[in-house]
Parts: C-alpha cells; structure tokens; sequence
C-alpha cells in the first residue's frame, strides 16, 4: 500500500513514516514532504493508495492541495490532520469528500484500524466490478484520451464534482465555452446529453456505495452522490433499473 504523508512540520512526517512503516502484516511503502507543491510533484511517479495531510501550510494549504488531488484523480482516499482550534477548518475538507479528518495528536489505534481496512477493499473492489459489470449496458464508456481538449476539461470536472449541484452555467464559468456549445459537444463526442452524463455518473457511484457499504442507510447514499431528495434518488434507480436503491441493495448485496 503506498501511502503519502504532507506535513510542514518535518519530525510529524518523519515520525509518522517510521509508525505506519512498523504496521505488522501490511506492505506499506509510505514517503513524506513539507508542501502541498512538494505532494503534487511527488504524485507525478508515486501514485498514493491513502495520502494523508496536514490543512495548514504555507505556499499551498491542504484544502488547495486537495481540490487539484481530487481534479486530476490522484488520490481516492485521503485523510486531513487537524489541530482542534482548526475545526472549521476540517468541516471544510470533509465537504471535498475526505475519508476522515484525525485530530492532533494522532490516535493510532483509529489510523491502524482504518488502514487495515482499507487493505481489504481490494477484496470487496472485486465484488462490486462484478455487480456493476451485470449493468455495463446503462454507462457509456469513455476514453478521455479520444476527447477533444474542451471536452475532456469539462468531464473531469464533473468527475470531480458531482456530487455538487452542478449546471451548464457552473460550466460554461469554468471552461469558458458556451452553454449551447458545451451540450453540443456532448452530443457530437459521446451522442448524450450533459444531463444524461451526470446521472451516470451519479447512478454508478450509488450502486457501488450500495454494494460496498451495506451499512449506509439510502438517504445518505443519496446525499453523498449529489441528490437533495430521496424522491429524486428512487427516480433514478425506477428509471434505469425499474427498482428501488433498497431492492437493488438487497438483490446484490444479500
């Protein structure tokens, strides 16, 4: 498992270096630097199963270092380090959809626990591809590197947004194209709609939580994919797959 740990204080990263390292039973390849520039840099060559790292630092804070992690897909799984006068600070980098945020000083049991976890998801990986390959007939496949620039700028960042409100508006600011010229570009590259991507998009990532996390009650599946409503959430699933997220959960998971 490679792990990557940001820290401007360089005894916390060297220290937590030499812990995760001593982890019984678990191959870790863990590295370590002072800046969110330094982290990008490394994840050019080391791509980090789990990055870990701190909000505060000069010259790129974490809460940067996380939206461009998040944008060019570098890392799934991230954890924050917070001290407790920076709450605030963390509640704004659970909204970027961080795994978890840790407190200092660092309780090890939590962090041993959910690495350990995080060693079996390979395992529960494999359960949810073969769900999700019975329904490959409802997502459109896509190869970025056969979009036109435009195109392929845009749906990454849907990728990475999601589960945000996101319109043709919100797009057309950040790519500057127009909204007309955005939906063409849809319908001439991928033959749907901007619309029809995000739902997708959105009906994927469900199915997957549905599969993998049992646990999770469905109001917060729908949240956690970019649905304000459980009513729009059953739509969706009524609409593709002519049954409820629970019937779905049940029909796959149990």
């Amino acid at each position: 498992m490679n792990i990557l740990v940001v820290d401007d204080e360089q005894v916390i990263v060297l220290g937590m270096i030499a812990r995760l390292q001593k982890l019984k039973d678990i191959y870790i390849n863990c590295v370590g630097c002072n800046s969110g520039l330094d982290a990008l840099e490394i994840m050019e060559d080391f791509i980090p199963d789990l990055l870990i790292t701190d909000l505060k630092m000069p010259n790129m804070d974490g809460l940067e270092l996380i939206e461009k992690v998040r944008a060019q897909r570098l890392c799934e799984r991230i954890i924050v380090l917070t001290a407790y006068e920076e709450f605030e600070y963390a509640r704004q980098a659970l909204r970027l959809h961080v795994a978890d945020y840790m407190l200092k000083p660092i309780d090890w049991e939590v962090l041993e626990k959910y690495i350990r976890e995080m060693d079996m998801v390979p395992l529960l990986q494999e359960k949810v591809d073969r769900v999700l390959q019975n329904y490959g007939q409802l997502f459109i496949d896509i190869r970025l590197q056969d979009l036109t620039p435009a195109l392929r700028k845009i749906i990454c960042y849907i990728d990475a947004r999601f589960y945000h409100d996101i319109s043709l508006t919100h797009l057309s600011i950040y790519s500057g194209i127009s909204e007309n010229s955005i939906c063409n570009l849809f319908r001439k590259e991928l033959d749907i709609t901007f619309l029809d991507y995000v739902h997708q998009l959105r009906l994927k990532k469900a199915m997957e939580l549905l599969v993998a996390e049992p646990g999770k009650n469905i109001k917060e599946i729908a949240a956690q994919v970019g649905y304000r409503s459980e009513r729009q959430f059953f739509r969706l699933f009524k609409n593709k797959l002519d049954m409820t997220p629970q019937q779905f959960r049940t029909e796959n998971v149990f």
